[in-house]
């Protein structure tokens, strides 16, 4: 009797584990499961090796689901029986991959493998999902001196700018436009901010402008903590909001953004979320409320899914928290984020998930790469290249061109609010190696060459 007991618990915690790691409902109930009667020509291997996915019959599909039961993959490509090229590639597999890729039809797809160690396989799935009309925001966050300096002939596209570093708030709730030192000249806060605006506007007609407020900067020798100024400016919440709406009006912006990413207690997230709250009710129903924020900041204790409530778009900062070999930002990091808000109840259609255009080194040590200094060394299925850290040399992990294209895809056809870039300057000026061209290219393929 035990023994049996023991079984169907063990069998019960197996299929949760197994179901955590399947395709969100959002997918697979709308689409098709074209690999379903699927099998492997080999499930398991050692080493290098490669296996056949045969589908029983012809399929038309463009997305790819794969998961190991070993976590060992180092690399692997996809690749038709009738060619020798592949027309996927990336580097892990681990417990859950979404891959993306132009539509193809086939009764085989062949999955070559790079392993240092056994690997093993376990059940695929596949779809095809049509182009979507659905709403579906880029937005990309531009720093104050960018927009100032920026050229009326820029063309990596985006929706949405989160303009930052060029408006804070002071303990009392008023807005400070700091002054800027650009090309060895002071520029004022005003000019700065009015300059970027016009500028962006004049390279991106369509596109809305919103203004990301800080607190990280004293003013007026205050001595306050980044928590304690932003709880201060929150506590004088009628004069922040006048602030914010004179903001807004003055300079024609869409919307505003907050980025107070970590508050140290349950009170000062209440005060944030208090006024927040109250914010969205002043603020006109057509400009924009969002804030970005960290996945393990929403809980009970902290940000909870109901405080949430107020804001068009959460901005998911997917990104910096690495994994067992290092690396940040993974696919599976970005996956079991988003299925831990589901759980807890936070509507994927109001998350728009963050995608840094940045690389960090796998040794953890603090250093931020930017992706256009080595994109054109970085093949379209690769997110790791050797980069110089203050002098030395260090392996690290950047967000490839298809990396890029798979989170996209997942956010697409998850029906999420859109993406958000970290940030519009670190990405390369070569359309083809763009990875805001990228994220076009996945959204509206037909209207990028």
């Amino acid at each position: 009797m035990l023994t049996a007991f023991l079984f169907v618990c063990l069998s019960i915690i197996l299929a949760s584990c197994s179901s955590y790691d399947k395709t969100f409902s959002e997918i697979s109930s709308r689409y098709a499961d074209l690999a379903k009667d699927a099998e492997f020509s080999e499930k398991r291997g050692d080493g290098n090796g490669e296996t056949v996915i045969d589908f029983g019959k012809t399929v038309t599909l463009n997305r790819l689901v794969l998961r190991e039961k070993t976590d060992s993959v180092n690399s692997f490509t996809l690749r038709l029986p009738s060619s020798p090229s592949p027309f996927y590639g990336n580097d892990y597999i681990g417990k859950y991959r979404y891959c993306t890729f132009p539509t193809v039809t086939t009764d085989k797809i062949v999955l070559s493998i790079r392993s240092s160690s056994s690997w093993s396989l376990d059940d695929a799935e596949a779809y095809y999902i049509p182009l979507s009309d659905i709403p579906f925001d880029v937005t990309a966050y531009i720093t104050a001196k960018a927009a100032y300096s920026l050229p009326e002939t820029a063309d990596a596209p985006a929706d949405t700018f989160n303009l930052f570093y060029s408006v804070y708030l002071d303990k009392n709730g008023d807005i400070r436009l700091p002054d800027y030192f650009i090309d060895g000249s002071r520029i004022e806060g005003e000019t700065v901010l009015s300059t970027g605006i016009s500028n962006i506007r004049a390279a991106y007609p369509k596109a809305k402008i919103v203004a990301t407020v800080l607190g990280d900067k004293e003013f007026d020798g205050d001595g306050l903590t980044l928590q304690q100024r932003y709880s201060s400016a929150f506590g004088n919440g009628d004069r922040l909001s006048s602030s914010l709406l004179s903001l807004v009006d003055t300079y024609g912006l869409d919307g505003i953004s907050f980025d107070y990413e970590y508050p140290v207690s349950e009170k000062d997230y209440s005060l944030f979320a208090d006024f927040c709250t109250s914010f969205r009710k002043k603020l006109p129903r057509e400009k924009l409320l969002s804030s970005a924020v960290s996945a393990w900041c929403i809980d009970d204790k902290r940000m909870s899914v109901s405080s949430l409530a107020c804001f068009d778009r959460v901005i998911l900062m997917a990104y910096d928290s690495p994994d067992k070999n290092g690396c940040h930002s993974t696919f599976y990091t970005v996956y079991s984020q988003l299925r831990r808000l589901k759980e807890k109840g936070l509507p994927l259609h109001k998350i728009q998930l963050g995608l840094p255009l940045y690389s960090k080194p796998v040794d953890g040590s603090t250093h931020w790469i930017s992706y256009s200094d080595y994109a054109d060394g970085l093949s379209i299925f690769s997110n790791s290249a050797y980069a110089d850290c203050d002098g030395e040399k260090k392996l690290c992990y950047f967000n490839g061109r298809q990396l890029i294209a798979d989170k996209t895809a997942l956010a697409l056809d998850l029906r999420m609010a859109g993406v958000a870039v970290w940030h519009y300057s670190l990405d390369s000026s070569d359309p083809a190696l763009s990875l805001l061209n990228t994220i076009y290219r996945t959204v509206h393929p037909r209207s990028l060459k």
